[in-house]
């Protein structure tokens, strides 16, 4: 009898073990998709303001899909624009964030994988504020539909600004 628990202890040590193992795994994987998809960094209002030209260049001609006024809140989404015969599906959502406060600029890329995984309701992180894609009358296949496009150039009283673009 002595045998038979000792064996039973055992499995459930070994469950435990490899329990924890995955969560330790879990915690490296999330370590490091922050440390590739996150940079964050200190610049002049000036080199902010060139980062976010040279992107929004790109996309001079196209009007964003989604019109915050000063405050964040939504003034209209134009989803209703035609979307491009030859667009390609995006793989990359990018945002670029600046605070001008204290000159932190932060640009994070979102794969499309993970935007399709989470597609019941992602949300967009701007800065203090989230806002998930319904809130912003978006849908994950909107932005696949329309291709690399400008989705939000935002600037608030503050001087605060944000660009999300698809790529």
């Amino acid at each position: 009898m002595a045998g038979k628990v000792k064996t039973w202890v055992w499995v459930v040590v070994g469950i435990v073990v490899v329990g924890v193992l995955f969560v330790i795994a879990g915690a490296a994987a999330g370590v490091y998709f922050i440390s590739r998809n996150l940079e964050t960094r200190t610049v002049t209002h000036a080199d902010a303001a060139t980062e976010f030209d040279a992107v929004r260049a790109r996309f001079a001609d196209q009007k964003p899909l989604i019109e915050l006024d000063e405050r964040g809140e939504l003034l209209r989404s134009n989803t209703d624009r035609p979307a491009p015969p030859d667009a390609r599906r995006p793989e990359t959502l990018y945002v670029m964030a600046f605070d001008p406060d204290d000159g932190g600029l932060v640009k994070m890329s979102i794969p499309f994988w993970l935007l399709r995984f989470k597609s019941k309701d992602p949300t967009i992180n701007f800065g203090r504020d989230a806002m998930s894609l319904d809130e912003l009358k978006l849908t994950v296949e909107d932005l696949e539909r329309f291709g690399p496009t400008l989705v939000l150039d935002q600037r608030n009283r503050g001087g605060d600004r944000i660009l999300v673009w698809t790529q």
